[in-house]
């Protein structure tokens, strides 16, 4: 459901589309409407579009909306008027129709725009700045932040959105509206009285970045990195990284636009070298503008000394994992691209939440719980690991589903993973799915002997709750389609009662 109020001309001339109505109606006297493109959720008076996918079309549910009181929907298919006072905008491709009016409505409030990209960390970056910037007023009156990045865009995300939002109305993508319907559906939940917006912008392919920065026109880009997401996809670091930098060219069309890079990465210099707009680093092993120094990492809390342009000052966030440090860092970045200080960034940190499925802990009297369920690579389980050794515990267990979307090379992928697991020191390793016995080969060769190996999740389960004792650390994780968060569930229940 957006917020957008558009009169029903503004929509026909930004889609291009053909009105189709009953002789002698006019919907032009029909008062500006909101956007839905989902009948569960529309409210009365409100305008439809019918969307379609491989699994669904909104076209079927055009009789619904109308007797839930609908004005009318934009279409692509045909099909007879369901009452003689609603209406149709037929168009050729209602997906690009929603992104156009989503990118006129932007273009009417003169929002600016921070648009996040990477592998990693979007959301969580994302977070950090919404909760430093909203603390004060920003140098900038009106900005958009676009995330993307193989790994952390969502963790990125959420700490930028942490940061800005308390004192200024901060508009974030939700949960993982990051791809080519979410992004135009958040920008239609934009208010006039709205400052900033923040979003996270993720691909399955080359060209959907590109298409994302036209419809959002960020004025402040973060690319967190760029790992092995989609290589399956994309072929090679190569390509994902030609991908992620289709958020270049935008930022270029303005020498005062910012690109927020990430100095530790491999492809840095190059990404670097094509930019023609400001940039702004940070690092832990490099020299950057935004750095961290003397980091301490373990038991759920990271500390650091926030550097910047050579003043200092202490952060310390109740958060694990020194891949959130960087997480952090790129968040800070682009809060003091906004004119936020040092000090209020580091108050605002310290207060930052994880989201729901990120390395959240759960405690159960001598037994703990990191669920990290929400997604997964390569590099990213590396850091999981990292973390379930950090822990400690009597036996450190390890839950892992598959890593998707990694193409030709996901056997390799899977076995480094299981020499990963053992090497890490993991007493034993549950892995669910179609290359857990690689997963199990790898693990037994790196000296872990409880390795068990599962195609169906109910009995990887049973032979997990029964080897569970008191003072197990455990670890779930596994790509999005693997949902492992399930198995969380149903662990926390069965910790609950360990004996």
């Amino acid at each position: 459901m957006s917020q957008a109020g558009l009169s029903i001309k503004e929509i026909l001339e930004v889609t291009e589309g053909k009105l189709v109505c009953k002789k002698g109606f006019s919907p032009f006297f029909i008062p500006s409407r909101k956007i839905s493109t989902d009948s569960r959720k529309l409210e009365k008076g409100d305008f439809f579009i019918a969307l379609q996918g491989r699994r669904f079309n909104g076209h079927r549910f055009i009789e619904e909306v109308s007797r839930k009181g609908a004005c009318g929907a934009i279409i692509s298919q045909m099909t007879p008027l369901p009452s003689p006072h609603f209406f149709f905008i037929e168009v050729k491709d209602t997906l690009f129709a929603l992104q156009e009016i989503a990118r006129y409505y932007r273009k009417k409030l003169s929002l600016s725009c921070v648009g996040i990209t990477g592998s990693n960390g979007k959301t969580t970056v994302k977070e950090m700045v919404w909760r430093i910037v909203s603390s004060k007023r920003s140098k900038l009156s009106l900005t958009c932040v676009g995330i993307t990045g193989s790994n952390g865009k969502t963790t990125v995300k959420e700490m930028v959105w942490r940061i800005v939002s308390s004192k200024h109305p901060t508009l974030k993508s939700e949960g993982n509206f990051n791809n080519q319907v979410g992004v135009p559906l958040t920008l239609l939940k934009l208010s006039p009285y709205h400052k900033w917006a923040i979003l996270e912008m993720g691909m399955n392919s080359r060209g959907e970045i590109a298409r994302l920065a036209e419809i959002i026109e960020p004025n402040i880009g973060v690319i967190t990195n760029i790992h092995h997401s989609h290589i399956g996809l994309l072929g090679s670091l190569a390509e994902i990284k030609e991908a992620k930098a289709e958020l270049i060219p935008w930022l270029n069309k303005n020498e005062a636009n910012w690109l927020v890079l990430n100095k530790d990465d491999y492809w840095t210099p190059e990404l670097q070298r094509r930019t023609k707009c400001r940039v702004i680093t940070f690092a832990i092993e490099n020299q950057a503008d935004v750095e961290a120094r003397n980091i301490v990492s373990g038991k759920g809390r990271i500390s650091f000394t926030l550097i910047y342009r050579k003043n200092k000052i202490p952060v310390s966030i109740a958060i694990p994992g020194l891949y959130n440090i960087y997480n952090a860092l790129a968040a800070s970045a682009v809060s003091l691209v906004l004119g936020i200080s040092l000090l209020d960034i580091a108050r605002s940190l310290a207060s930052f939440e994880l989201p729901p499925m990120h390395s959240q802990l759960y405690i159960f009297d001598d037994c703990q719980l990191i669920d990290d369920s929400y997604n997964a690579n390569p590099e990213s389980m590396k850091e999981a690991l990292r973390l379930l050794q950090e822990r400690g515990g009597q036996r450190k267990i390890a839950i892992l589903g598959d890593m998707l979307e990694l193409g030709n090379k996901a056997e390799l992928y899977h076995y480094q993973l299981g020499k990963q697991a053992g090497e890490s020191g993991v007493d034993a390793l549950f892995v669910l799915g179609e290359f857990s016995k690689e997963v199990s080969r790898g693990a037994r060769e790196a000296g872990t002997k409880n390795t068990f190996f599962f195609q169906d999740r109910e009995k990887l389960k049973n032979e997990l709750f029964s080897y569970l004792k008191r003072g197990d650390s455990l670890l779930v994780k596994g790509s999005r389609g693997m949902k492992m968060e399930e198995i969380v569930e149903d662990l926390k229940e069965r910790l609950c009662c360990i004996s």
